[in-house]
């Protein structure tokens, strides 16, 4: 979130999925339409599983967004897409993956867990950030519905595949994310 050389509309995104469970998909196309920041709330009329969803944001995402908007959006339209900076720097879908591990690695993360490909394990992707956010709260104690909210999973079975992982998160008493507002140094900038 804090290094520099990755450009700021990238890591908004990632610090987005991670904090509000956001489908890579559903997020790139979200607009300022279906952000509104007065009540700190996202709806999302068209999604993958074509069931409209909407959901109360964290209140540092909120602040994120709003400070965005003012300072770095490119012209936030209702029809803007929300990620859209000056230099359209956020990446199509099918090319986060790879843009991910490459904002890891200029960061200077070096865990070969996030890189390596073998028989169990596949590298890092941006869908994953979304399974840290389901792990994450489940730690946080917060409840299936209030995650299913958020991700739009439709069943328990794929919300139970992320409990061993937080209870793990649970113990080791980890925490939450830093709020959004505060992760990004651009962001904390030009709230003073």
């Amino acid at each position: 979130m804090a290094c520099g050389e990755v450009p700021l509309a990238r890591r908004l995104c990632y610090g987005l999925l991670i904090r509000e469970g956001f489908r890579v998909s559903e997020l790139l196309g979200l607009t300022w339409a279906n952000v509104d920041l007065e009540r700190g709330v996202v709806y999302l009329d068209e999604n993958k599983t074509d069931d409209p969803r909407s959901w109360v944001l964290d209140p540092g995402v909120v602040e994120g967004l709003r400070r965005w908007k003012e300072h770095f959006a490119w012209r936030a339209l209702p029809t803007a897409r929300v990620l859209r900076d000056r230099h359209d720097t956020v990446a199509d879908r099918f090319e986060m993956a790879e843009l991910l591990r490459d904002a890891l690695r200029e960061a200077g993360v070096d865990r070969p867990q996030l890189f390596e490909r073998t028989e169990t394990r596949m590298p890092l992707r941006a869908h994953d950030l979304r399974a840290s956010f389901v792990t994450v709260n489940l730690a946080l104690g917060k409840t299936e519905a209030w995650i299913t909210d958020r991700t739009g999973h439709r069943s328990s079975q794929m919300i139970y595949r992320y409990k061993r992982q937080a209870r793990t998160h649970a113990e080791l008493d980890l925490g939450g994310f830093r709020p959004l507002h505060e992760a990004i140094p651009e962001l904390a900038k030009v709230g003073r």
